[in-house]
């Protein structure tokens, strides 16, 4: 379920269209993801261990404690939308320029994110949006490397310059993960931006 629209009405920007070919490193030099420390992926797991995974991979990617600090989940900011526990929110950023990360349970076990991201043509929302994706993309899967990840984002036409909104985004599947970017439009203009990863049933 397209569980994000709602936030729609939250946060109305002006079409950036997605341009976050930008190197990420101008948000805080020299931030990369590196496989060799120790972190691993959190989708499949519980939880708990998805939050604590999250946190270890953005303390592999940057020094600067504010960048840390905003990418960070705080176990005590994550709240559930419904009693049988199923679906945990949290928010980044502030009420102005607000991302959203819902991580859909089953059984105590993660087996879905679903992310928000306003669009802006702000350059820094733009960058923070692609360390955002490609985030997500390790934390649903850390066999793939710095080419793999760019390879999903690819596939799933992040760069594409297309005149119509709504011909945006796609679907790829990689490792039994599916992943899926998909426009918000409001008369014809792209005002966010909904990222799933999924665990496929063999």
């Amino acid at each position: 379920m397209k569980s994000f629209k709602f936030l729609v009405l939250l946060t109305i920007f002006i079409i950036g269209c997605a341009n976050t070919e930008t190197d990420i490193q101008e948000v805080d030099e020299g931030m990369s993801i590196d496989n060799e420390l120790n972190w691993s992926q959190g989708l499949g797991k519980s939880p708990e261990e998805f939050v604590s995974n999250w946190n270890k991979l953005i303390d592999s990617i940057s020094n600067d404690q504010d960048t840390i600090t905003f990418f960070s989940i705080d176990p005590d900011g994550i709240y559930q939308v419904s009693t049988a526990k199923e679906t945990f929110v949290y928010q980044f950023g502030s009420t102005e320029n607000i991302f959203v990360l819902n991580l859909n349970v089953s059984n105590n076990v993660v087996n879905a994110i679903e992310f928000f991201s306003p669009t802006s043509t702000d350059e820094i929302t733009s960058q923070q949006t692609k360390l955002f994706f490609l985030m997500i993309i390790s934390i649903s899967d850390d066999s793939l490397d710095k080419d793999e990840r760019e390879t999903v984002l690819v596939d799933l036409g992040l760069y594409e310059e297309l005149l119509d909104p709504n011909e945006y985004g796609g679907t790829t599947l990689n490792n039994q993960i599916q992943y899926e970017i998909e426009p918000i439009v409001i008369e014809n203009q792209m005002v966010g931006i909904n990222f799933y990863s999924r665990i496929l049933s063999e």
